[in-house]
């Protein structure tokens, strides 16, 4: 299948399932007379719609990524992750998540594109919570490695064989850490995410934790003018 058709496969099975939890729900909310039910409804409905928009928003940015010109500056990372984790803390504590973002105390600028680099982390974010254990943490964490701004999303699922988890791995093109089982999700998001990081000139790669979770990491080139902060940055 070409890309196009692969594409539209993906969306198609991103999009289904919050679409027919909408439909649940809005069936729910029809039958249901208790105010305070009605109420946490409603609010399920609207969670599960900010996600599907949120994934379409990104798919559109993509398909027109490569005829799109975007501006590279510098980004402070812990700025924006906790951007992110505001935005999406409604739907953690919605799924009995909680968030912890661990940030050095000296800033860490990449160089890229703002609102691509928002929509990765946003992407990764996402992504962990659909996967995350019940009760448990999302960590969000940076550094600098080998010249590179490193931003990494580790969630505590399930494992999985290790021969899927490379199958899996191999369809996303993403590369392998060397730890290691849960599988990847083929899902259309973390598809998106690694290519804003290769329009930025990164790339995503992918550890398996041999108790459970995945940890993903957006690697991007790091600002030598680490000291600046691109304008409107908390």
């Amino acid at each position: 299948m070409d890309d196009f058709g692969g594409g539209l496969v993906a969306a198609a099975h991103e999009l289904k399932t919050p679409l027919t939890l909408v439909r649940q729900l809005s069936l729910q909310l029809a039958e249901t007379k208790d105010d305070a039910a009605r109420a946490e409804i409603a609010r399920r409905i609207r969670l599960t719609s900010e996600r599907s928009l949120r994934l379409v928003d990104n798919l559109t940015r993509a398909a027109r990524l490569e005829s799109a010109m975007f501006e590279m500056e510098p980004v402070l990372l812990s700025g924006l992750c906790h951007e992110v984790v505001d935005e999406l803390s409604p739907l953690s504590l919605a799924l009995g998540q909680e968030f912890q973002i661990k940030v050095g105390k000296s800033p860490l600028v990449a160089v890229g594109n703002r609102d691509l680099l928002r929509s990765l982390v946003m992407g990764l974010v996402d992504n962990a919570l659909q996967y995350n254990a019940p009760g448990a943490s999302i960590e969000i964490s940076t550094r600098i490695r080998r010249n590179e701004a490193e931003l990494a999303v580790r969630d505590h699922g399930s494992t999985m064989d290790l021969a899927e988890f490379r199958r899996l791995k191999e369809s996303l093109g993403l590369r392998a850490m060397p730890i290691a089982a849960r599988p990847l999700s083929s899902g259309l998001g973390l598809l998106i995410a690694q290519k804003f990081a290769l329009a930025m000139n990164g790339h995503l790669s992918v550890e398996r934790h041999r108790h459970g979770g995945l940890t993903f990491r957006a690697h991007l080139p790091a600002s030598q003018q680490m000291s600046f902060v691109s304008a409107g940055q908390p």
